[in-house]
């Protein structure tokens, strides 16, 4: 038996990324009436037109913070 949940977007921040089948996005939500916390999980819209998630990660403004900082010192070879 799978608990249900509810969600709440808050803001659409961003598309981080698109395989086709669906966006990785970093987005503000409320999960189950909870503080709105950062949010990066995969998001498509099923074939009935309903928005679905798949797993991912919530972060408070603190630890967006830290990751910022961790992918700002990243060196990317081009």
């Amino acid at each position: 038996m799978s608990k249900e949940f509810r969600y709440e977007v808050r803001e659409k921040i961003g598309v981080i990324e698109n395989n086709g089948k669906s966006n990785i996005e970093l987005r503000l939500v409320s999960w189950n009436d909870g503080d709105a916390k950062y949010d990066i999980r995969p998001w498509w819209t099923d074939d009935k037109g309903i928005e679905k998630c798949g797993k991912g990660i919530r972060l408070t403004l603190e630890g967006l913070q830290k990751l910022a900082e961790i992918v700002e010192g990243i060196e990317v070879e081009v």
